[in-house]
């Protein structure tokens, strides 16, 4: 009995991992074509390279790209899969956040050195807080410049 169940679960997740695939492979060329102009588009080739860019134009042989103010062509037999990315890089709220995990961390630190009996300690835990939030800060601006909603829409046959 024990054996059946686990049977039916494995199945139904095995099922369910695959919807997924289904879905965006059931999404054709036709949805790179409805693509806005502008949009950005990160484009997997079948020689592994990335690139991307904002939309200009897909034809039904070829997608034409704006990277570095230079104008791309790529053929639509060279392409893997195609990724719409959409929304804005929320930078200021992960800034936020790693400045905040960073003054906690700094100042945790910074109260770990201090000892008051023999320095001038307590100048440990401002300098550990000032360092951590600008350190924690940078890095949750580097994580979130690279954060935007990614949704597959093209995988090639």
């Amino acid at each position: 009995m024990k054996t059946r169940i686990l049977s039916l679960l494995i199945a139904g997740a095995l099922m369910v991992a695959q919807c997924g695939v289904a879905l965006a492979q059931g999404r054709g060329w036709s949805a790179v074509q409805a693509v806005p102009a502008d949009d950005r588009l990160i484009v997997k080739q079948r020689d592994g390279k990335t690139i991307e860019g904002k939309m200009i134009e897909a034809s039904e042989t070829n997608l034409t790209l704006s990277r570095d103010k230079k104008v791309v062509n790529i053929s639509r037999d060279n392409i893997a899969q195609i990724e719409h990315s959409t929304g804005k890089a929320a930078k200021g709220k992960w800034a936020a956040i790693g400045a905040g995990v960073g003054a906690a961390t700094g100042g945790a630190i910074g109260k770990a050195k201090n000892s008051p009996p023999i320095d001038d300690g307590e100048i440990y835990i401002v300098g550990g807080v000032l360092v951590g939030a600008g350190l924690g800060a940078v890095t949750g601006l580097l994580i979130g410049a690279s954060r935007r909603k990614r949704e597959l829409i093209y995988t090639a046959p």
